[in-house]
């Protein structure tokens, strides 16, 4: 054949993914229901965009609490039903140096201390990995697992019980819907095609459009 003839044809259009995120009500209400969650850090993280594979793998040595930023590159993946840690980020703009918001930073601060205190009461049966997430005994937890403690946590509460993955499109619907600029929101998220980020994590909320409708000027009382 001297040509591809499957190049010409259509493209079947597949059925579009459906997200769902919070409201910036809806946060405030998950923040204030785990407020007592051992691994309420974990859920932080992942609101401010962290994808499950870099909460898992993310590692003490690579957060500077004092200059208050957080490097991102090791991910925990899960291969074939084994939870497997990648040196290297999923892309070359996946591996990033992030500011920690303030609440982001009193989390971390608590966690990090709470994971002192449970080395001292484990004893040498600890096993410092230096995971920022991690079990009782310091065992990292496999990402799999970090989607369930996801569930139990915001089960009770009154807010759409939304996956894991769409707190980071709540991160990003949210920081868009505050006037970020898209080019920074995919920064932050770690994408090279600002094109994507829009298309795929930045969605609609029903107050937002709210909003845009009052952008339109009030009818005229008549008249030409």
């Amino acid at each position: 054949m001297t040509r591809n003839v499957a190049s010409l044809v259509d493209r079947v259009p597949g059925k579009a993914k459906k997200f769902q995120t919070f409201t910036p009500d809806q946060v405030r209400i998950v923040l204030s229901g785990i407020a007592d969650d051992r691994n309420r850090h974990a859920r932080h993280l992942a609101l401010a965009g962290l994808r499950r594979g870099e909460i898992a793998g993310q590692r003490w040595e690579d957060v500077d609490l004092e200059k208050q930023i957080l490097r991102i590159g090791v991910t925990r993946v899960d291969v074939g039903g084994r939870a497997l840690d990648q040196d290297e980020p999923k892309t070359t703009s996946a591996g990033r140096v992030l500011p920690i918001p303030d609440a982001l930073l009193a989390e971390l601060y608590a966690a990090k201390a709470r994971q002192a205190a449970e080395k001292l009461a484990v004893g040498e049966a600890y096993m410092d990995l230096g995971y920022v997430v991690c079990n009782e005994a310091g065992e990292p937890y496999h990402p799999s697992t970090l989607s369930r403690l996801w569930q139990a946590a915001i089960r009770d509460l009154d807010v759409p019980q939304v996956r894991l993955h769409d707190a980071r499109h709540t991160c990003a619907t949210l920081m868009h819907l505050q006037g970020v600029p898209i080019a920074l929101v995919a920064a932050w998220l770690g994408h090279a095609d600002v094109s994507f980020t829009l298309r795929t994590y930045v969605h609609a909320q029903p107050e937002a459009l709210a909003v845009a409708a009052r952008s339109f000027p009030p009818a005229s009382n008549g008249g030409d």
